[in-house]
């Protein structure tokens, strides 16, 4: 005799706090004008308005046309300046006039997107005091070191696999359905709240992109609600342990989930163009790892970070003044030619929101490129993959097809 166990019973999907109607129409109003604006610096020829405009042509082709303008270059009708190159990128990442990418906490007038992730707007201070918590051995995460982070990972990588059949979407079937589980061990969440967390985690990803391209109105809201339902669940998991615990995890969970899966997908499509490198992807972690830096550089799952400046700071001999936005080309930079040659990649490490989550994202794609390679080492594509609409920053995928003969 068999028996059937019920599903369990999942809390309701986040619904957005009330809002007059009013207010909607002014923040639909904020979003379209503003994407109106990032559409007609495109058609006017401005390459930065090509990359945000975020159609399906390949970015690099942009991207190397700001590279073409100088070392910074200024989108006059979107008011930003912008680099491709390496040196001046590393110097937007570090410099501490350059904090944070929104307006200052007391200027929220000036921001151009009505909508923006409340847990992606650390300024540096901030993301220095909450990375003491993530750390590896740190009070927060339950995994004692990178080892113990991809040994989680994998474990839940070879469960999910075990349950998808020869034909499945890389990116919705495995890359983003493993993020839930993963972080919530990582995390530390109760048991009892691993389903809830999981369910929740998919309607945050469109927070990065949001930070720069304004997302429809339903996405929007839709992603808000979902933050906020995220945060009130941490909040109830870890009650007494303090608003920086609660936040801390609310950052990690936002900024690592959404990149980790974009960084799997595009190390996975780099590796399966190129004969006999899947192949060597099973050969250990070492391999899976050197695989994740080489995409960390080349293809990296944030391509745009964008920095407010809160004091006039000259950059590249240009003064800048206060309030000025710059945008660094992270994909662009890390192929500069000038580069040197042992420079690590830029983007998530050490930087604001990733300085929480950079090691994680790290750990937990290179474990389950690892899985996949090493249980479906005759992987291939069996389509074309699509990128997702208003996807500048991470150029997300919305499907991946892939197959196995196994």
């Amino acid at each position: 005799m068999t028996s059937t166990l019920p599903a369990p019973t999942l809390p309701p999907a986040p619904q957005p706090s009330p809002e007059s109607g009013r207010d909607i129409a002014r923040r639909a109003r904020g979003s379209q004008l503003t994407r109106a604006a990032q559409w007609f610096a495109g058609i006017a020829g401005d390459p930065y308005g090509l990359l945000l405009r975020a159609g399906t042509d390949d970015p690099a082709a942009f991207e190397e046309r700001v590279r073409a303008l100088g070392p910074l270059h200024h989108s006059e009708l979107l008011d930003t300046w912008v680099t491709a190159d390496h040196a001046v990128a590393r110097e937007v990442l570090e410099h501490p006039a350059f904090d944070g990418p929104g307006p200052a906490a007391g200027d929220p007038g000036d921001d151009p997107l009505p909508y923006r992730s409340t847990a992606l707007t650390l300024d540096r201070a901030g993301a220095a005091r909450l990375a003491a918590l993530t750390a590896f051995g740190g009070p927060l995460l339950h995994v004692p070191d990178g080892t113990g982070a991809e040994e989680q990972a994998a474990a839940h990588a070879r469960t999910l696999l075990a349950g998808l059949g020869r034909r499945f979407d890389l990116a919705e079937d495995f890359a983003r359905p493993l993020m839930g589980p993963v972080l919530a061990g990582q995390l530390g969440l109760p048991a009892s709240a691993h389903a809830e967390f999981a369910r929740i985690l998919p309607g945050c990803r469109h927070a990065l992109d949001g930070l720069l391209c304004p997302q429809t109105h339903a996405t929007a809201r839709a992603a808000e609600a979902a933050e906020e339902a995220m945060a009130a669940l941490l909040a109830r998991a870890f009650d007494g342990a303090g608003a920086d615990a609660v936040r801390a995890r609310l950052v990690v969970a936002v900024s690592a989930a959404e990149a980790t899966a974009v960084l799997l997908v595009n190390a996975v499509r780099a590796l399966l163009a190129e004969p006999g490198a899947w192949q060597r992807v099973a050969a250990g972690p070492a391999a899976a790892r050197a695989a994740v830096e080489h995409t960390l550089r080349v293809a990296p799952p944030v391509r745009l970070e964008t920095r407010v400046a809160r004091t006039g700071v000259t950059l590249a001999g240009t003064p800048l003044r206060a309030g000025a936005r710059v945008t660094v080309l992270v994909a662009a930079a890390g192929r500069d030619p000038r580069a040197p040659e042992d420079a690590g990649p830029l983007g998530l490490p050490g930087d604001l929101h990733f300085a929480l989550s950079a090691h994680l994202v790290r750990a937990n794609a290179g474990a389950a490129l690892r899985v996949l390679a090493e249980t479906l080492p005759d992987l291939r594509t069996v389509g074309e993959p699509v990128i997702r609409p208003r996807s500048p920053v991470l150029r997300a995928p919305a499907r991946f097809p892939v197959a196995t003969a196994a």
